[in-house]
């Protein structure tokens, strides 16, 4: 398991260095609304108006998750998902017994 958690590491990081180099700087999550560009002060406002504050803290919440599958962010996400799967296999290898 060792082993394969040092596998999961070299392959991620790897990986994640490919995404850094070749992704644009700044990039716009392409799924986004015509009316949710940004955080304007009358878009918040409507949004709080209708939905309240969670609304707004809600959709701050979902335009930041959304960015971290694009560009440079995509990554960082890369990265910090290979080392919760190398730590994940390190955390199985210890349950198992071992091997004689």
């Amino acid at each position: 398991m060792h082993k394969l958690a040092a596998i999961i590491l070299v392959v991620g990081f790897a990986l994640s260095s490919v995404v850094f180099v070749l992704a644009p700087e700044d990039v716009e999550p392409s799924g986004t609304y015509v009316i949710a560009t940004g955080n304007s002060k009358s878009y918040l406002n409507q949004l709080e108006r209708i939905g309240g504050k969670s609304a707004v803290v809600a959709a701050e919440f979902s335009e930041w998750f959304d960015g971290l599958w694009h560009g440079r962010q995509l990554a960082g996400t890369l990265a910090v998902l290979t080392i919760g799967a190398a730590l994940a296999c390190m955390a199985a290898a210890r349950l198992l017994p071992p091997d004689d």
